[in-house]
């Protein structure tokens, strides 16, 4: 699944992340394993088309699904 995100995401919000993620950046559903690490307000994504590893969490309402198909 596809996601662009609807607004910058900082470190101030999420100090996991190495650098600001700007609104318009694609990022993709990522399906393996998370450990656990994942918040009820996260979801796990990643810049990985496949939706491999590495994987990073960005909040629930700073994302919203493409329509648009690669």
């Amino acid at each position: 699944m596809r996601y662009y995100l609807t607004r910058d995401v900082t470190q101030e919000e999420c100090d996991w992340l190495d650098e600001t993620i700007k609104s318009g950046t694609i990022v993709y559903k990522f399906y393996g394993s998370t450990y656990g690490c994942i918040g009820p307000n996260g979801v796990a994504v990643t810049f990985s088309e496949e939706g491999n590893n590495p994987f990073f969490e960005l909040p629930f309402d700073s994302l919203q699904k493409s329509i648009m198909e690669v």
